[in-house]
């Protein structure tokens, strides 16, 4: 699960159908900000901002969610865990809660949460997410995810949907999770053909292994290297960002930016699967997911613009951490990108962008990077509790 910034990549669904269809009663919606939120309602009268994640089994909820939620008046018996993630951690030793937690997304109950982590979510993904929701909750039946209207509901039937411009992907369902059949052409003579993770908990296009990156030879295209101080539940990541000249899965993108890590541990190192696919990517296809018939289908939609070809135009990336902070706290960096160049480090906080303090931005301009260009200035926290004004020129995209 990762949250990376780019100029253009953080839209909100336009929710306009490629057909006419009726949104069926049991559609939950959601709002898209490179990730899945689902507005939820926990323990019958909490609310929460779940992240939808194929990536993830169960319910996961973020720790200061907890703290400064009704959840903070609730004595609940705790246990502990390990977990995993895709950073470069590998498995940490968590709090779990052990009492029941119902669950509500949109109009529709699910069945109680047994056992549920408390994890960092907020550090990776910022203020909006309390909480992740995985496939044991969503996969009972077959799942439909229609980024075209921003719903996901279940599907009675999926005899029909060949009729409805679905196609069925080459596909195996192991371990609760997902995989298709992809591939990363850098070149003609530079590619990597194989399984590939459907992981909607990633904000990313492509995520490349580090067993599978290091089949590439990166010499042949500009490439930048970024570094994050939470690159999943993991924790920290490093890796190569390049620009591929093909993706091809139900049909053969171009010119798509690529990641290639360099993870020595966790989902992102030495694994089975070539890569994870994310929402940088399956945003352009609405999917069904057939757990019983252990199938994904996908349909191309029109929804958005042509975004996997975006490159991060920031040079940085951050969370907006204004619940327990005045700002956003910058978390990843390009090496020798003009963020770094301009003496933005990990661990910053912005306090203000052009003057204007980020505590008062809505997060629907936010979600749309402000639309920045030119020499933009930053007012600055520094770790050391200095406060610094640095100017950053924010134009072509790392690479």
């Amino acid at each position: 699960m990762k949250r990376f910034l780019y100029s253009a990549a953080a839209l909100l669904c336009s929710c306009v159908s490629m057909v006419a269809q009726e949104v069926p009663e049991d559609a939950i919606p959601f709002v898209f900000d490179s990730h899945i939120y689902i507005q939820s309602v926990l323990c019958d009268s909490i609310p929460a901002n779940l992240v939808f994640d194929t990536g993830a089994d169960m319910l996961y909820l973020d720790k200061d969610y907890l703290a400064l939620s009704q959840f903070a008046g609730l004595l609940m018996k705790t246990g502990r865990a390990l977990i995993g993630g895709a950073g470069n951690g590998g498995q940490q030793q968590i709090e779990i809660l052990l009492d029941p937690i119902g669950i509500r997304l949109g109009g529709r109950n699910m069945s109680a949460n047994r056992i549920t982590p408390i994890i960092n979510l907020r550090e990776i993904l910022g203020r909006h997410a309390d909480g992740i929701i995985g496939n044991n909750k969503l996969f009972e039946s077959p799942l439909e995810v229609d980024f075209s209207r921003c719903i996901m509901f279940s599907r009675a039937d999926v005899n029909l949907i060949e009729n409805e411009g679905f196609t069925k992907l080459p596909a195996v369902f192991e371990k609760n999770r997902f995989y298709v059949e992809a591939a990363v052409a850098i070149d003609s003579c530079n590619a990597i053909k194989g399984k590939f993770l459907i992981d909607m908990g990633s904000g990313r296009n492509v995520t490349l292994t580090k067993a599978a990156s290091a089949k590439l030879d990166m010499s042949v295209r500009k490439h930048a290297y970024y570094t994050t101080s939470h690159g999943g539940i993991g924790g920290s990541a490093d890796e190569i960002v390049i620009r591929a000249g093909q993706f091809a899965m139900l049909d053969t993108l171009d010119n798509v930016v690529v990641a290639c890590s360099l993870n020595e541990k966790g989902a992102l190192s030495e694994r089975p699967y070539a890569g994870i696919i994310g929402n940088g990517i399956l945003r352009h296809y609405d999917f069904v997911f057939d757990v019983p018939g252990k199938s994904v289908w996908a349909r191309r939609n029109s929804s958005y613009p042509e975004s996997w070809r975006d490159a991060s135009r920031l040079h940085m990336a951050y969370v907006d951490r204004t619940d327990i902070c005045e700002g956003w706290i910058v978390n990843g960096v390009y090496v020798e990108g003009n963020a770094e160049k301009a003496g933005i480090e990990i661990g910053d906080v912005i306090l203000s962008v052009n003057g204007r303090p980020v505590t008062e931005i809505p997060w629907e301009e936010e979600r749309n990077a402000l639309n920045l260009n030119g020499p933009t200035i930053y007012t600055v926290r520094k770790v050391d509790g200095r406060t610094v004004t640095v100017t950053v020129e924010i134009g072509e995209g790392i690479i």
